[in-house]
């Protein structure tokens, strides 16, 4: 096999352990994955299990990656190391045949010691600007959880002092400065459950406690329904129905500013079905953008 294709399965070995979100795969399913995948080309069939362990040993030292086995389940992604400064993402000789997006989300280096805060359950402190805001400020957290969109890192915490003490806030990583991790010990919020408190939400936001999440359907243009086939909005999503002129899609989370400004970004490719009150804010919007945008004769 060529070395730039040696090169190339690696990279989508660890790509397709990451897609799966810490779930292991089989050997056998990784095999035929790669083995199927159009960029690699026929190289015989020939992927042995000998192959795929040397694969493992040198994804650590390429991508910064480590794959473990999980008893009687098969293969995932068991830690990702932050990579120095500098480090190409990709090999060299990968170049001519892997363009990944040049644009890398700010506040990486904050990634490692967070994560450590909320495994240890240790208060942080740090200074943090928001976009609408001319000057920081401080804030003092009780980091629960860390979470990714689009792209771009977020730490979910409580707020520690002050009149918003308890108060579940999300910080974008990208806006912290001066991280310091206390020895402060922490008790989570009772009730509070990091492996559920998203599954309503779309993107970082989710309302109070007390908010229900609701049936919103979608109805799409035949092209760009096929895409959100291909890749779902939401874990919820199911499909209503599909025709030569439309396809119907159900999701069940919560309408946030997150899920508008999604909508938004298709156009006129989608409409919303229900509920009605976010079927009239779409087309206000639409109607508002024509009317500060008219088209110039």
């Amino acid at each position: 096999m060529p070395a730039h294709l040696h090169l190339l399965r690696q990279f989508h070995l660890v790509q397709r352990l990451q897609a799966v979100r810490g779930r292991a795969l089989p050997f056998a399913e990784l095999r035929r994955y790669l083995l199927e995948h159009p960029s690699l080309g026929d190289y015989g069939g020939g992927y042995e299990l000998r192959t795929f362990q040397r694969d493992v040993r040198e994804v650590v030292d390429l991508f910064g990656i480590s794959i473990k086995s999980r008893r009687g389940q098969g293969y995932y992604i068991a830690e990702t190391e932050q990579l120095p400064p500098g480090w190409p993402q990709l090999p060299a000789a990968l170049a001519p045949f892997v363009q990944p997006d040049p644009r890398q989300p700010l506040g990486l280096e904050h990634l490692r010691p967070l994560l450590r805060a909320v495994q240890a359950r240790r208060v942080v402190d740090f200074t943090y600007q928001k976009f609408w805001d001319d000057a920081p400020g401080q804030r003092t957290v009780e980091p629960l959880l860390l979470k990714e969109f689009r792209g771009r890192w977020h730490v979910l915490g409580a707020m520690a002092v002050g009149r918003r003490r308890g108060q579940l806030t999300c910080f974008g990583l990208d806006r912290i400065s001066g991280l310091v991790v206390s020895e402060r010990a922490f008790i989570p919020p009772p009730g509070f459950d990091a492996a559920t408190y998203y599954a309503h939400a779309f993107g970082i936001i989710r309302p109070e406690a007390a908010a229900v999440p609701q049936e919103i359907v979608l109805r799409f243009r035949p092209e760009q329904g096929r895409y959100a086939l291909s890749y779902p909005l939401h874990a919820s999503q199911r499909l209503v129905r599909q025709s030569a002129t439309e396809i119907v899609l159900a999701l069940t989370v919560f309408d946030t500013h997150d899920l508008r400004m999604e909508l938004l970004s298709y156009g006129p490719e989608v409409a919303v079905l229900a509920p009605p009150a976010l079927r009239d804010w779409l087309q206000g919007q639409h109607a508002e953008a024509g009317a500060l945008w008219p088209v110039a004769p």
